[in-house]
């Protein structure tokens, strides 16, 4: 066993603000995404600007995929002995994931009733519920991680093995969506390969978003180990390079990679677009580094708050846009009529709620952890009743 690399970081240790500023970051501008999507006139789309737009907001799910690898990698320093150990911080690090595997799968049931989601829910409707989404891409990609640290007993062997998955993954992605996955395995598990028999470009299958994932894990090791040896500094000028370095890669093995593979789609599973969009992704990560480092980001920063409540923020602003709040839904009842002036305003509304929704969480969980933890389970009975025993949807 490597020792060195098996020292913890405290386990209090000060949280590291470019990674919430990141992953803040990519889930306030994806409030953005979600709003222009669900409400932005049609007419609007064919613009020029809306491609610019398209390509920016592209950004943000590989960006927040990242920074999820980022934290994993952070995270597991600090409790690395308790992991290897099977301690309970593994046991609670396991429920925690598969409970935003399970949140991912709420977002997306078809009935939110019982005896409609038995009678009343189509095969279409089916095959939504069981498409991959980012939270059930970053569950299972992470629990993945998990196993593989147990088997291989090292991090110095796991960040190998990961940057090798990730290359490999980019790589064997155009193949993985040649293949359709429902005739060799059940839908629940094809909807972790391909989107083929999903929403068009929706959803969020292994192949290849769990290579951003695997990726940030990388840098966030390295980062640590760096950051040990009080080279952080460094380790970031070096990254500035890698994402510049990636970002010509891509462009230099997309004229081949668009004539090798028989099945081809540069926007969603091209190995070509993922070095693109992971080099401006470690790019990003880096100048936010040396921002913390100039400006010594405060933790109270909107963004950060953000970043350390993203999964509530995430999920909220989720419901609020496409949910039934009774006879209700913000997406359907806009119907893609809004203009850029409403669309953005719309966009600052709903952003400004889930930031003090943030702010809200942040308090009660640094003040009063019981008490958020009774809010947690009565939520949780809330659902279960009105699953069970409240009214029809319509």
């Amino acid at each position: 066993m490597n020792q060195r690399t098996q020292q913890p970081l405290p386990s209090k240790g000060k949280r590291i603000e470019f990674i919430d500023l990141l992953r803040g970051g990519a889930v306030l501008v994806m409030i953005e995404t979600h709003m222009m999507n669900a409400t932005l006139n049609p007419d609007l789309r064919a613009a020029a600007v809306f491609d610019w737009l398209t390509f920016i907001n592209g950004l943000v799910a590989p960006a927040f995929t990242f920074a999820s690898g980022l934290a994993y990698a952070v995270a597991t320093r600090r409790k690395i002995n308790d992991y290897l150990a099977l301690g309970k911080p593994l046991m609670l690090n396991i429920r925690r994931l598969l409970f935003i595997i399970m949140i991912g799968y709420l977002l997306h049931i078809p009935k939110f009733n019982f005896h409609q989601l038995l009678n009343e829910t189509t095969e279409q409707s089916w095959q939504a519920f069981f498409q991959a989404d980012v939270l059930q891409c970053i569950g299972v990609s992470l629990l993945i991680v998990q196993a593989l640290l147990l088997l291989v007993r090292t991090e110095r062997r796991l960040y190998t093995l990961l940057l090798i998955l990730s290359v490999a993954i980019a790589f064997v992605s155009p193949i993985v969506w040649s293949i359709d996955w429902r005739r060799l395995l059940p839908l629940p598990i094809a909807g972790y390969m391909n989107g083929m028999h999903f929403r068009t470009f929706s959803g969020f299958p292994l192949f290849p978003w769990a290579a951003f994932i695997l990726a940030g894990a990388v840098v966030g090791y390295h980062f640590i180990e760096a950051k040990q040896r009080n080279a952080e500094q460094r380790f970031f000028n070096v990254m500035l390079w890698v994402g510049l370095g990636l970002m010509i890669f891509s462009a230099l093995i997309e004229p081949v990679a668009s004539r090798l593979y028989p099945v081809y789609d540069y926007g969603r599973f091209s190995p070509s677009f993922f070095f693109l969009r992971l080099g401006i992704v470690i790019l990003l990560c880096s100048l936010l580094y040396f921002y913390e480092r100039r400006f010594s980001v405060s933790p109270q920063s909107l963004i950060t708050l953000a970043g350390r409540e993203s999964l509530i923020v995430y999920t909220v602003h989720l419901f609020l846009l496409y949910g039934d709040l009774g006879t209700f839904n913000f997406a359907r009842t806009v119907q893609g009529t809004f203009g850029y002036g409403e669309a953005v305003v719309a966009t600052l509304v709903l952003a400004g709620l889930m930031i003090v929704l943030a702010f809200v969480w942040d308090r009660l969980r640094k003040t009063n952890p019981r008490a958020k933890q009774s809010l947690h389970w009565a939520i949780a009975a809330a659902f279960v009743l009105v699953f069970f025993f409240g009214p029809e949807n319509r």
